[in-house]
């Protein structure tokens, strides 16, 4: 059976500089992309080989041709994307240099995608060659009306899915930003999860699950399994962040078996980094794809093919990662040394 991933969220247009290092202020040519968290995890696993779908709510205009034309280029299957409303969302990147972090500037309020309905889709048909299913934290976040369609679809769910949790405060605007709600509708969110993805502050501020020490990993997978009984897989990412332009990455996955076994992934010193939005979702892609393939992939080759993945994905312009299996496994091997290969 060939295996199909469907990921669910809000896909925007993405404006960023032409030219590297300038301000939002000063720029007067702009990239114009697609992005979006979800759709970002479609578009890497595709690319990785995998069929994927991605579902989500747009208008009925141009700009709309051009997002699913931009999907489709990529393989990626569009065709229980929903029309209706008027507004495609926005957001705007400066991405930054050396001490001047990077930003983003989100339009994305009254969107075709946060006025969806729980009747806009039919999960049964949807799930029917689905082997996957995927969304994020930010898709609740954008609007009750697209909690209640999340709800639904795990409701009927009879497949493994995955959350990335991605945390973005100033997204959830519908419940005053109040704590104890985005931690409920999460957790209600989570929990048939086969897989929870994010770093450590979104288990803390997504999940109300707070380590007994900084950095204790295993003890926020510890707890996050004990709470959440269906969880096979946790996945973290762990960057330290030296500059905009030069970080330390990896990541580490955490499976329940007998016990917890905890495995780390390759650790990248990243120089000269072009782009960082996007790459945690390759980071869950390479996840997603490794344990679709897991009679091919240990533990330790899935994070390792996961974190290499999210390296790759820094050293490129725009959200979504654009390597082949063959490509990232070629760099596992070489180590990341950078040499031509012939």
């Amino acid at each position: 059976m060939i295996k199909k991933v469907t990921t669910f969220g809000e896909i925007m247009l993405r404006l960023s500089p032409v030219e590297k290092g300038e301000r939002l202020t000063q720029a007067t040519y702009f990239r114009i992309e697609t992005g979006g968290s979800e759709s970002n995890v479609a578009i890497a696993l595709s690319n990785l080989g995998l069929e994927s779908r991605f579902i989500t709510r747009l208008p009925d205009n141009v700009l709309t041709d051009k997002i699913i034309q931009s999907l489709i280029q990529f393989g990626v299957d569009t065709t229980f994307i929903k029309t209706g409303g008027d507004k495609v969302g926005i957001y705007w990147t400066e991405n930054g240099i050396g001490p001047r972090n990077s930003f983003v500037i989100y339009d994305r309020d009254n969107t075709s995608f946060c006025q969806m309905s729980t009747n806009d889709f039919n999960w049964e048909e949807i799930f029917q060659d689905t082997s996957w299913f995927h969304f994020s934290g930010i898709s609740p976040a954008i609007s009750e009306n697209v909690k209640n369609v999340l709800l639904d679809a795990i409701q009927k769910v009879d497949i493994p899915y995955s959350v990335d949790l991605n945390y973005r405060e100033n997204l959830w605007k519908w419940v005053n930003k109040d704590a104890k709600l985005i931690t409920e509708y999460m957790r209600s969110l989570c929990k048939r999860a086969s897989l929870i993805a994010g770093n450590e502050s979104d288990f803390q501020d997504v999940l109300g699950i707070h380590p007994d020490s900084e950095n204790n990993y295993t003890d926020i997978a510890t707890k996050c399994f004990e709470q959440f009984p269906n969880l096979k897989y946790i996945s973290i990412s762990n960057r330290e962040a030296l500059s905009a332009s030069t970080n330390i990455w990896n990541g580490f996955l955490f499976v329940k078996d007998k016990d917890i076994k905890k495995i780390e992934g390759l650790k990248y010193n990243l120089e000269s980094i072009m782009d960082r939005v996007g790459t945690g979702d390759s980071f869950v892609a390479g996840i997603i794809y490794g344990l679709l393939n897991d009679k091919k992939y240990s533990y330790q080759k899935i994070i390792d093919f996961a974190t290499t993945l999210a390296a790759l994905n820094h050293t490129t312009i725009g959200d979504a990662s654009r390597f082949s299996a063959d490509e990232v496994r070629k760099v596992i091997a070489n180590r990341g040394t950078g040499r031509i290969i012939r």
